[in-house]
């Protein structure tokens, strides 16, 4: 009966994980939808101006403007004005905050987009071996290491080590950030150099 409870309790509680994305990305696209409803319904008297639709077409024409705005913002985004602007709205703005740089990398990666810059994955001698993501070497042969926590990767220290101090892993960043989310789990084969 324990082990019965137990499926139940995870699963609801995995159901629940996979619910919330959803729910947030439904609420996101609900209240775009309904800013773009006036425009999207005066297209719908344009194209049905006899009525003969039997549905609300302007709830699909609000998709499609919320898909085309997305297509072309991701247009924009790719090219040199966007990557542009992209650049100093991040170096002025969000670079400052605690963790934008990890985040955004992370991001990128799970969603399966390049990622400008990929952070090493090291071992750090701090209490025995713990895992940190190599930020930056300095002149005097030391490098800075983030040493995220778990199960919060988004929090952690900045700490400089003397290079030779340091172990390589043949871990991606996105790996690491994902076994300390998951306390260590699945690190019994991690490779270091």
């Amino acid at each position: 009966m324990a082990k019965v409870l137990a499926f139940i309790n995870k699963t609801t509680r995995s159901g629940i994980f996979f619910l919330i994305p959803l729910v947030v990305l439904a609420l996101l696209f609900g209240k775009v939808t309904n800013f773009l409803k006036p425009t999207a319904q005066a297209i719908s008297a344009i194209i049905d101006r006899e009525g003969r639709i039997t549905f609300d077409l302007s709830y699909l024409i609000a998709l499609l403007l919320v898909l085309v705005i997305c297509f072309l913002l991701g247009l924009m985004a790719v090219s040199g004005i966007g990557k542009s602007f992209t650049r100093w709205i991040e170096e002025h703005i969000l670079n400052p905050v605690p963790g934008y740089r990890l985040m955004k990398n992370a991001s990128q990666a799970a969603a399966g987009l390049d990622t400008e810059q990929q952070f090493p994955v090291v071992l750090v001698p701090v209490d025995g071996w713990m895992i940190g993501l190599q930020i930056n070497t300095l002149p005097n042969n030391e490098v800075v290491v983030f040493v995220p926590g778990s199960p919060n990767p988004w929090s952690g220290n900045v700490i400089i080590f003397n290079a030779s101090d340091i172990r390589q892993t043949s871990l991606t960043q996105k790996e690491a950030l994902s076994f300390l989310r998951q306390t260590g789990a699945g690190l019994k084969d991690l490779k270091t150099a």
